[in-house]
């Protein structure tokens, strides 16, 4: 089936070629263009182009913007590959940052255009402003996707330049920065102003691929917590210096606002968790959106493009040949990098019934195993592939050079997501978690586990949150859980203030670990230690696993030949946790595959034992904390930079008007 997406057609299962291929609206007669409701249609989804782009959410910025956290992380392993996931953005880096920058300014300036033309159009000057229409409902349309916009620019660079009407001429593009307060303050404004008289996605025939009421509602609640979270803020004084973390006065107002923005998405009840979380990617992986379910908005990808969802981001589908000859690219579903990862540690966080781990984390890769058929290798990494965006789940495979063409939506805002922000913002509010907030948490736990599991793991655990602190420490963890891999998690700690805090942890705690680990696998033993190198936090975490290989019980249409079976004992995998036994080698037919023993590859000495951290422990975290200032680092005022540098294009054109601050 094909994906729903945005178009004028009324044809519902359709490819976007014809959506994405319209002009800017800048480069129309404002005349005729705004004179009928069709072809203001026209001219708004003009403003689509620069999000599906390769500058766009399918494109670099998904890939880009990762960072590393607790739950997203890519590993770097020498000086020399230093990117943005560990904060010291390389030269090829910025010219991706370029690209962004550029098409972001791209949509607000397309957006700028619309909204100023439909404000002079003789259609707006007679409608009804108070009532929901077609010709509202686009004007609404517009100023959310110019919120979009202005939102992954502020929340990625901080203050920038801030425009709301188009540029009357080249010299008008460029000028200096307003403080990203104002910005937010004005978009959230705009959207509270538009939301009455916008359309459900269920009354459009665009459905979530294209902006609704809803989601207008969900992108007030998300700008307002970030507006009244914490940012990093530059010491102008001296551009050199990281910054400081901090928080405006008024940030109260502002989880008040997602309070009730956010509540309205739930209370009028468009939206649920009915599809199970695995059929949720399953539809997402081939091009179905409902408009009543988890999907609140999607940026469509074209089948065919160029994009990274499915590519980057997904399933690591292997391209070396094997010893056939054959090129994992020649099988039907292509190849695909995995490059985009998760902590290994975070998906040992998961519940172990928890039904989002499989799906999210991914703890293998397909190789090629002939011209037809893949077959599942484990990893040896300090990361997992996110299996959400997984090719394989594709009824029809696009074929072998589909690669970067999988047409994989980028869900920008999940009902699920909604929910947690809800219960965040209510928790707050009301100096702890009312019923309804707790409905919200257990609605998300519901579909998280099997209903057998519910009043242990639904029930049972959110009773026992009865604290604000309590409460809030449970939405930090499920947010992880839930929304892994989406690239909401960098933001979300950011606006905690808990960036520095939680990378701090993680640096000493990866070294600890891995220190547990190879003393365990050195004495063959679970059970406690004397020695300073145990840590019962990590009593639980595999030091190694085992597996086979097995002929695959997957649909044909998978072409996967050969799958792994883990090893077990006791109704426990040895992937899972560490075992009782703990064979030090490997059982008879069962390869070793090394684990949370790789956070210490190395040994330093063997007599007293001592174990030298990763090189992707020491490298990864580069531009924050590394072997020689973990000592002096201080999470409580040492700030991660998060924040990206302006770009040299941006800086140069705008003739000393823009200038980088923390710390570039």
């Amino acid at each position: 089936m094909k994906k729903l997406i945005l178009l004028l057609l009324t044809v519902a299962l359709a490819s976007c070629n014809d959506f994405l291929d319209v002009e800017s609206p800048s480069t129309f007669d404002r005349n005729y263009i705004f004179e009928s409701e069709s072809e203001i249609g026209t001219a708004v989804n003009g403003i689509y182009v620069p999000m599906v782009s390769g500058k766009g959410w399918v494109g670099v910025l998904a890939k880009k913007m990762q960072f590393n956290t607790d739950v997203e992380f890519t590993t770097c392993t020498t000086s020399s590959n230093l990117k943005e996931c560990a904060f010291v953005p390389s030269t090829g880096d910025i010219s991706s940052y370029d690209d962004i920058w550029a098409g972001m300014y791209d949509g607000i300036n397309r957006a700028n255009d619309v909204i100023e033309g439909i404000e002079l159009s003789a259609l707006f000057a007679s409608a009804d402003k108070t009532q929901p229409s077609k010709l509202m409902h686009y004007y609404g349309e517009a100023k959310v996707l110019r919120a979009m916009y202005y939102f992954e620019l502020v929340r990625n660079w901080g203050d920038v330049p801030y425009r709301r009407k188009p540029a009357g001429n080249k010299d008008e593009l460029f000028i200096g920065t307003t403080d990203r307060d104002t910005i937010l303050t004005d978009m959230i404004n705009d959207l509270i102003e538009a939301e009455p008289t916008m359309l459900y996605a269920e009354s459009s025939d665009r459905g979530c691929e294209a902006a609704s009421r809803e989601f207008c509602q969900a992108l007030i609640a998300r700008m307002a917590l970030c507006r009244g979270g914490w940012s990093l803020r530059p010491d102008y004084d001296d551009p050199s210096a990281i910054g400081t973390m901090k928080r405006s006065d008024d940030w109260q107002e502002y989880y008040r606002i997602a309070e009730e923005y956010a509540g309205k998405v739930v209370k009028e009840g468009k939206h649920s968790l009915s599809r199970t979380f695995r059929q949720v990617w399953v539809d997402e992986c081939n091009w179905i959106v409902p408009v009543n379910d988890d999907n609140i908005f999607d940026v469509p990808a074209k089948v065919g493009g160029s994009g990274e969802i499915g590519y980057s981001l997904g399933t690591y589908i292997v391209s070396q040949k094997n010893d056939e000859g054959q090129n994992a690219s020649n099988a039907p579903y292509g190849y695909s990098s995995g490059g985009d990862k998760l902590a290994l540690t975070y998906m040992l966080s998961f519940d172990r019934k928890d039904l989002r781990r499989d799906i999210t984390c991914e703890l293998f890769r397909y190789e090629n195993y002939g011209t037809m058929s893949l077959t599942q290798k484990p990893i040896a990494g300090l990361t997992v592939f996110c299996g959400k965006f997984n090719r394989l789940f594709m009824e029809n495979p696009l074929g072998s050079t589909s690669n970067k063409g999988t047409g994989i939506n980028w869900p920008y805002m999940r009902y699920a997501d909604v929910l947690l922000m809800y219960a965040e913002a209510v928790n707050e509010n009301h100096n702890g978690p009312t019923e309804e907030a707790r409905e919200a948490l257990r609605t998300v736990r519901r579909r998280a586990f099997s209903s057998e599991d519910w009043a242990e793991k639904v029930d049972a655990y959110v009773s026992a949150l009865t604290t604000k602190e309590a409460f809030f420490d449970a939405i930090v963890q499920e947010r992880a859980w839930e929304l892994g891999g989406e690239k909401i998690r960098r933001y979300d700690l950011a606006r905690w203030n808990l960036y520095g805090e939680t990378l701090y942890n993680l640096y000493h705690d990866w070294i600890q670990l891995g220190k547990v680990a190879r003393t365990k696998e050195l004495a063959n033993t679970t059970k406690p230690f004397a020695d300073p190198t145990y840590d019962e936090r990590f009593d639980d975490y595999p030091a190694v696993a085992y597996y086979k290989m097995e002929d695959a019980v997957n649909p044909v249409n998978h072409y996967v030949a050969q799958t792994i079976g883990w090893y077990s004992e006791n109704g426990i995998s040895s992937y899972d946790q560490a075992l009782e036994s703990y064979p030090s080698s490997a059982p008879a037919g069962y390869t070793k595959f090394n684990m949370c023993n790789q956070y210490c590859a190395q040994v330093k000495n063997s007599n007293p034992a001592q174990w030298e951290p990763a090189a992707a422990i020491l490298y990864s975290f580069y531009g924050y904390i590394n072997e020689s200032n973990a000592s002096s680092v201080n999470p409580q005022t040492d700030p991660v930079r998060y924040l990206c540098p302006i770009p040299p294009d941006a800086l140069s054109s705008h003739q000393g008007l823009l200038k980088n601050y923390y710390g570039y």
